[in-house]
């Protein structure tokens, strides 16, 4: 299940998340404090890819599966 909750400016989401494609367009913000990894797998098994959240690059259209762990 993928809980989406109204965000405050509290949070500082001030680290900016590059797509590993192109490298040039923001596909999001997290915390400074927090980390951004590439599956190393590539796709996750079907049952995984439910609880995602699926973002696309505004420059290269890619598409990213955020999940958090």
């Amino acid at each position: 299940m993928v809980i989406l909750q109204v965000s405050a400016t509290a949070d500082e989401m001030n680290k900016p998340i590059i797509c590993p494609k192109c490298n040039r367009g923001k596909i999001g913000n997290i915390p400074a404090w927090s980390n951004a990894d590439i599956s190393r797998r590539g796709r996750h098994p079907p049952e995984e890819r439910l609880e995602c959240l699926q973002v696309k690059c505004p420059v290269c259209g890619s598409l990213w599966a955020a999940r958090t762990e």
